[in-house]
């Protein structure tokens, strides 16, 4: 028995050191396992940081032009205008995006707020009345298309076309919404708008004596969308009077005039 005894402490006492012996092992493999991802934690970490740090951020170059003075074209004038303004940052290569602010103040209207936004990574120029969101939105605008376009002088976006493969879009979402209907269709022969021709012969003292000189474009304005119209035709006394008007338009319908001086 006594021999017994001794054998089985012996047993226990050695039958247990690989039991301790996995444990142990479990125990540091476990560590190291826990090392490793910590460290590959880290590193991931460092790679996504040197990542967002490798991709270029966009850099915008913005203007706020103040007040500038329209003409009758609804045009702004002088030596400084937000055209004159987007040839100089366009000139500058490091400008991804170019954002200038201005209001216009003149013939059809004072303290207009106006913007345009230009991306030379896509290509997209917007011209927004700021005031109701209305944008005139053109696509395909390359830089240098755009580079020809300002140094030919031209005054209007709708000439882009002439100097690059440009594509017009007219949000009008927020003017859906204030009802003043669908852009009056103009011309493609002589510029004209029927509703405008309309009115003016209706409230004229001889329609037959009518005579339409120019049309400017029709475009967006606040709740309406306005045109120019310079005309002729006979007054009572059987003088021939012409005629130079902004014609504010709503659901194409006539439903005010501004005379220009």
């Amino acid at each position: 028995m006594e021999k017994r005894k001794s054998i089985n402490k012996k047993i226990l006492k050695f039958g247990c050191l690989p039991i301790s012996g996995i444990l142990v092992i479990i125990t540091v493999i476990g560590l190291l396992v826990d090392s490793n991802t910590d460290e590959t934690l880290s590193d991931n970490q460092t790679a996504n940081k040197n990542l967002m740090e490798e991709i270029p951020q966009a850099i915008a170059g913005k203007s706020n032009l103040g007040v500038l003075k329209m003409d009758a074209n609804g045009q702004s004038i002088g030596k400084k205008t937000e055209l004159t303004e987007l040839r100089r940052l366009l000139a500058v290569d490091s400008l991804d995006i170019i954002e200038i602010t201005y209001k216009l103040k003149g013939s059809y209207g004072d303290n207009i707020a106006k913007k345009i936004v230009y991306d030379k990574r896509t290509g997209r120029l917007k011209d927004i009345y700021t005031e109701n969101n209305v944008i005139e939105d053109y696509t395909n605008v390359s830089p240098e298309g755009l580079k020809k376009f300002l140094e030919k002088g031209e005054k209007s976006f709708y000439s882009l076309e002439n100097y690059t493969d440009a594509k017009y879009d007219f949000n009008n979402r927020e003017m859906t919404i204030k009802a003043v209907g669908e852009q009056p269709e103009q011309s493609e022969w002589d510029g004209s708008v029927k509703a405008v021709e309309d009115f003016v012969k209706a409230n004229a003292n001889d329609a037959s004596s009518i005579d339409f000189i120019e049309w400017s474009k029709v475009s967006p304005f606040g709740d309406y969308w306005v045109v120019r119209a310079k005309f002729k035709g006979s007054n009572a006394l059987g003088g021939v009077m012409t005629e130079n008007k902004w014609f504010y338009i709503q659901n194409n319908k006539v439903v005010k005039i501004k005379d220009i001086n």
